[in-house]
């Protein structure tokens, strides 16, 4: 009897010993985001996806302002960038490709009858602007105050990351699309890394000066950051990759 109820004492002390998960240390934010930038800065290639929501948002380009709506680009170290624009002139949505490599530029659309033309298409649209550590996702990574402890969560496609929130200046966040859009003022940010790879993979930023009695939705841009180190697949002007 006595060697029984010893058996079974022990069987559920065991069991409660195995039953009790360990919950998972997160890291501290400011090491997280440093060793994120680093990593995305270590980079030879990467797509960006740019969706604006909410309040619109004009840029200046050689034919007058336009509203721009979303992109697509992709990105090859160091210095040369490709992207397809959607933004609405006129009220009608129109498709503008753009290569640069520095501050050369390349456009494509129906004002050219989509020839290439070595034009300036956006001022201070620069691809080195990036990945530069004074002006790019570092500097943008590094720029966020008031983060909170980062949560566990994932993404539609069931990537799991870490999420930070936090604040920053507009102007330390315009590289992330490589100087196509101008933020000014303080901005909410939410930055999501991948706990695999250590790599950011999304940024959420809000703009709540854009707020109007007219217009309650803040602009709002989402920055999807993916096929990171993938082969590139340019369709650039000749000229542009030589």
């Amino acid at each position: 009897m006595y060697r029984l109820v010893s058996f079974i004492l022990v069987a559920l002390l065991l069991a409660a010993c195995g039953g009790a998960a360990t919950p998972e240390v997160l890291p501290e934010p400011i090491e997280l985001l440093t060793e994120a930038a680093t990593n995305i800065r270590a980079s030879e290639t990467l797509r960006l996806a740019v969706e604006r929501t909410g309040a619109d948002y004009e840029i200046e380009t050689d034919f007058g302002g336009v509203n721009f709506k979303r992109a697509v680009a992709q990105y090859i170290a160091p210095d040369m960038l490709q992207a397809t624009v959607r933004v609405l002139a006129a009220g009608l949505p129109i498709d503008v490709d753009i290569f640069s490599k520095g501050d050369n530029q390349w456009f494509r659309g129906i004002w050219t009858t989509n020839i290439w033309v070595n034009a300036l298409f956006a001022p201070g649209f620069n691809p080195e602007a990036l990945i530069s550590q004074e002006t790019g996702f570092q500097a943008a990574l590094q720029s966020l105050i008031d983060i909170g402890t980062p949560t566990l969560t994932e993404l539609e496609d069931g990537t799991q990351v870490y999420q930070l929130s936090g604040t920053a200046r507009g102007e330390d966040i315009t590289a992330l699309m490589a100087g196509l859009i101008e933020a000014s003022g303080s901005v909410l940010v939410d930055v999501f890394i991948d706990r695999a790879l250590l790599l950011p993979v999304r940024f959420v930023i809000v703009q709540p000066e854009t707020i109007t009695d007219t217009e309650p939705e803040p602009t709002t841009w989402t920055v999807d950051v993916y096929d990171i180190n993938a082969e590139p697949e340019l369709n650039a002007p000749p000229e542009g990759i030589q």
